[in-house]
């Protein structure tokens, strides 16, 4: 095999596990613009935990005591979440994925959203690898503009999707995708909007998105240290990263942890500084499993053991820890 066509098959790969990021087909609809709201995820696995097919049932309004429009956005949320996964293709039965049942089960580790951890965790299934929401991950990896207004964001995203899509939506619909997407992160107050227009949308709290001030409606992201960012959820997102962007290495760089799209760097906005705080834990919360090597040739983390370690384990060990905390 020649130099030229490895290099070929090498950026071929590099294109298409970019590509994969961004969810297909784009999609900005289903939220029928309402952010995400507090109750909701909980409401919304107590109701499927006793009929599946709720959210196609006539009973669904009853049931999760809201309008008809709410409810399809209840859904769109526990999916984009991915606390939820239909049975089957097209089917209407949706069922709450092990992540789901493990948080909001009314035994679960924190059905009531009261630990900052479970937030990361969601923001981390909205803009992360195998995400389903298109503006979100564009926007936490994709867009890399230090200060922006809404509709240079939404330009951008449009552009794109078009890009990678013969199925295109209007520049109205990204827009409003956008705005949802801001009222997620940014307090309402902040934004001089109607403060019904992002209630209780719990994501806010972490402190990603800052808005500006003038007509133009300015953002930056929050990059630096995530106080409430706990060691273990980011060793959790850096394995779900790890397994998406190189399945079988037994090392990964901190080049890409701390900046690679979909790496933990990125989607919880960390300077390199702050990843490697969190790269030093490693050894200790992992009793050895991962280890930082840095050194003046090399800077990853290795795991060193061929049995590895799982994501889940490290929920697990957070949330535990959280009960004799």
């Amino acid at each position: 095999m020649s130099v030229h066509s490895t290099v070929t098959e090498v950026h071929t790969l590099f294109e298409t596990t970019a590509q994969t990021l961004l969810p297909q087909p784009p999609s900005f609809a289903g939220h029928q613009t309402f952010a995400l709201r507090s109750s909701w995820l909980k409401k919304g696995i107590d109701a499927l935990a006793t009929n599946p097919s709720i959210f196609s049932s006539e009973e669904a309004l009853v049931e999760l005591g809201v309008g008809k429009n709410m409810v399809s956005a209840i859904r769109h949320w526990l999916l984009a979440t991915q606390l939820v996964k239909p049975v089957a293709e097209r089917s209407s039965y949706i069922l709450p994925t092990e992540l789901g049942h493990f948080l909001l089960a009314d035994d679960g580790a924190d059905p009531y959203l009261e630990d900052p951890a479970t937030l990361w965790v969601l923001h981390w299934n909205l803009c992360g690898p195998g995400s389903q929401a298109y503006t979100w991950a564009y926007a936490f990896n994709v867009w890399r503009e230090w200060e922006w207004t809404r509709p240079a964001l939404s330009t951008a995203i449009l552009t794109a999707a078009r890009a990678s899509s013969a199925k295109t939506s209007s520049p109205e619909t990204v827009d409003r995708d956008v705005n949802v997407f801001l009222q997620t992160y940014v307090a309402s107050s902040e934004r001089s909007q109607n403060a019904e227009d992002g209630l209780d949308c719990p994501l806010r709290e972490l402190g990603l998105l800052r808005s500006g001030f003038g007509s133009q409606e300015q953002y930056t992201f929050a990059i630096g240290p995530k106080p409430s960012l706990p060691a273990a959820i980011f060793t959790w997102a850096l394995l779900k990263f790890w397994e998406w962007k190189f399945p079988g290495s037994s090392t990964i760089s901190v080049r890409d942890i701390a900046h690679g799209e979909g790496s933990p760097g990125v989607v919880f906005k960390l300077d390199e500084d702050s990843a490697l705080a969190y790269l030093d834990q490693l050894e200790s919360l992992t009793a050895g499993a991962l280890r930082f090597e840095d050194t003046p040739l090399v800077r990853q983390v290795v795991q060193t053991t061929t049995e590895g370690i799982q994501p889940a384990d490290l929920l697990q060990q957070h949330y535990a820890a959280q009960l004799f905390a």
